[in-house]
């Protein structure tokens, strides 16, 4: 059975792999290290049969604006998926670095 990595050499993995040289995707794959590197202080990522949700807890003190999105196949439910390069959104940048350290 190989090692799991450290997120940190998940995310040097993972950059050696995308353009991140494109801004967007470097500053999305910095938002996806930090949803990972927050799971259980308000993010949580669970894999399901067919893929990932991804919830983020509401910061809202007087409304719940808790949000889940659905990551399969590299498309994930949010808004920023369909502009994003080649669907690159946080989200399915920080179920990639999962899938990295498991």
């Amino acid at each position: 059975m190989a090692e799991s990595k450290t997120l940190a050499q998940a995310m040097m993995d993972l950059s050696a792999r995308l353009p991140i040289e494109d801004k967007n995707i470097s500053d999305r794959l910095n938002r996806a290290y930090d949803i990972v590197r927050l799971l259980g202080q308000g993010y949580s990522i669970t894999k399901k049969e067919n893929g990932y949700e991804v919830y983020k807890e509401s910061t809202s003190l007087l409304e719940d604006k808790s949000v889940y999105y659905w990551v399969e196949s590299g498309q994930c439910s949010c808004p920023d998926n369909s502009t994003a390069r080649a669907g690159l959104c946080k989200h399915v940048l920080a179920t990639m670095l999962m899938e990295e350290i498991t």
